[in-house]
């Protein structure tokens, strides 16, 4: 490839290449929007060399649905079985938030005999799910996707890079070696089919979300006055938070904030379960963890 061939009919050579990697892709690509001012793409570049810090702003692309399991140590991974499909739609859904990098590297080197990559779920999620287990002992959940579905993701983003090339080309801009003209800079301003832009999700970072922060303020340990008030704002209902309150009052006060007792555990597996019929509007993921949390803090945990 001469250096003297447009940067942009470069990207698309390369695209097109199934061997070509797609991190040079990428950084190929990183060159052209900065030089092009084109700050969605140029993020978007990033998030993929780097990986997504925020999973909230993951694409629906790198969303996957992964098969809920339990690892037996007897006979390996065998299927956790929900009664309830909706809740199980929700909890099988992956945000593959990994950099195309560290992508390639788990396919090369990581999945085991079968192609398959395990998603673990975050401890409050994993504590509510365990709860739910109707086996003799209890075996943590996780999330099994195949290697057949993170290679789609990469290729995936290949076939962005190439389209989004071609697009550039279409719009008259191709540069000249590695440098814009004024014109081409002027075409990438007005042009509006050569945003890559952002690809927003529907899973918020339960992790980093604003519920820690907001509850060390608003709710006071040994005040069910300030739960209450809490909760009623994050949408639960007036009935709800009466049943929560007669849990609170059978259970012993835990001494760890994974060991609520079984009254409040069964309250907080049916709001789970609310949340994912859609009758109280937050996600699955997000409400096991405001409830768990909300109840810590109750307590003083």
């Amino acid at each position: 490839m001469s250096s003297q061939t447009p940067i942009v009919i470069q990207l698309q050579e390369l695209a097109a290449d199934s061997r070509s990697s797609i991190s040079d892709l990428l950084r190929k690509a990183l060159v052209i929007s900065t030089k092009l001012d084109l700050k969605d793409v140029k993020q978007w570049v990033l998030s993929e060399l780097n990986g997504y810090k925020d999973i909230k702003d993951v694409p629906d692309y790198r969303r996957i649905t992964g098969e809920l399991m339990v690892y037996n140590p007897y006979h390996g991974y065998i299927p956790f079985i929900i009664p309830d499909t909706k809740t199980v739609e929700m909890v099988r859904q992956i945000a593959v938030a990994e950099s195309v990098e560290s992508l390639r590297y788990l396919l090369n080197t990581s999945g085991d005999r079968k192609g398959i990559f395990t998603y673990d779920f975050l401890p409050e999620q994993e504590a509510i799910l365990m709860r739910l287990q109707d086996l003799l002992f209890q075996v943590r959940p996780t999330r099994v996707a195949q290697a057949s579905q993170l290679a789609g993701i990469l290729e995936k983003v290949r076939t962005r890079l190439l389209d989004w090339s071609l697009n550039l080309e279409a719009a008259g801009i191709l540069g000249e070696g590695l440098t814009f003209s004024e014109e081409e800079k002027k075409k990438a301003e007005t042009t509006q089919n050569i945003q890559i832009g952002h690809f927003h999700g529907i899973l918020g970072d339960v992790q980093n979300s604003t519920v820690s922060q907001t509850m060390t303020m608003t709710i006071t340990s040994g005040s069910f006055d300030s739960l209450a008030k809490y909760l009623e704002d994050q949408g639960v209902s007036v009935r709800d938070i009466e049943d929560l309150k007669s849990a609170l009052q059978e259970d012993p006060r835990p001494l760890r904030r994974e060991r609520l007792g079984s009254q409040i555990s069964s309250w907080i597996g049916k709001m789970v379960q609310k949340a994912a019929a859609g009758s109280w509007d937050i996600g699955i993921g997000a409400a096991a963890h405001l409830l768990s949390t909300a109840i810590a803090k109750y307590y003083g945990l």
